[in-house]
């Protein structure tokens, strides 16, 4: 029987566990069906219900026409050259260009576990649109030990990631706004990110960690711009630390994971 039945996932990360005992259970912790936490979403709200749709595959993925390379693309300056900005950083800048990027519109945001990474690493990568060009880019955000941070310029299609915390992208869940007409723009994420960050700025091991920030940033923005949610194969594993070493080899998730890391490479869908 999982976990997720008997120890509600959010109190995993309270202070009623000792660090020790935490370890423990997160390397047996799986996930139920993602629902929104009672502390950020209004009451009665729940995404559970628009799970309908089926699980996407990381194999079955087609990059549609418009998803063009990154090095193919003629994209603003902020978005062009390699940038790490924290979250207010991020949010200012922005703000002060905001009709430069009144066009760019939020098309994704995704929540990745980095199965190369150290204690499992989880962040989100959101893609964006210039809803005039057709234009796009894809920006990683998320809490590291030492802030919240996003990425903007990284170059995905060389394969290269900018340190190991992101190391073989495994993709957990997808909120998905399909309409374009009432897609949020970048700034409106931009302003959900720094606002998490506000709420507790500091990462704690045993609570407000990555994997705290990626769900609390991707339920406030189901919960203030809709959108529909998409569980990859293995979103049971958000929350949990992966032990992969060259003794454990995780052979299926790796090869999900390589695959997933060349599709991130040759499009811009997720």
């Amino acid at each position: 029987m999982s976990l997720c039945l008997v120890l509600p996932r959010h109190r995993f990360g309270s202070s009623r566990f000792n660090t020790l005992i935490l370890l423990l259970f997160r390397l047996f912790y799986n996930a139920g069906s993602f629902d929104t936490a009672p502390a950020i979403a209004p009451e009665g709200t729940s995404i559970s219900k628009m799970l309908n749709a089926s699980a996407p595959q990381a194999f079955d993925v087609t990059v549609p026409v418009n998803a063009h390379k990154a090095n193919d693309q003629c994209l603003p300056g902020l978005l062009r050259c390699y940038q790490k900005l924290s979250t207010k950083e991020w949010l200012h800048t922005l703000s002060d260009q905001a009709s430069e990027y009144s066009n760019w519109k939020v098309c994704s945001v995704t929540w990745i576990k980095a199965l190369a990474s150290p204690f499992s690493h989880e962040f989100l990568q959101f893609i964006a649109e210039d809803a005039v060009t057709g234009r796009r880019s894809r920006i990683a955000a998320g809490r590291e030990e030492n802030g919240d941070w996003i990425l903007v310029g990284w170059d995905w299609a060389s394969g290269q990631t900018p340190s190991d915390h992101y190391e073989l992208p495994l993709p957990l869940l997808s909120l998905e706004f399909d309409h374009p007409q009432s897609r949020p723009n970048m700034l409106d994420l931009s302003q959900v990110l720094a606002a998490v960050t506000e709420r507790q700025p500091y990462y704690r091991f045993r609570r407000e960690m990555c994997w705290w920030y990626a769900e609390t940033a991707l339920e406030d923005m189901k919960t203030k711009y809709g959108g529909s949610i998409k569980e990859w194969q293995w979103s049971r594993y958000r929350y949990s630390f992966i032990v992969k070493t060259s003794f454990i080899r995780r052979n299926i998730l790796t090869k999900h994971a390589e695959a997933f890391k060349t599709q991130l490479a040759e499009g811009l869908n997720y």
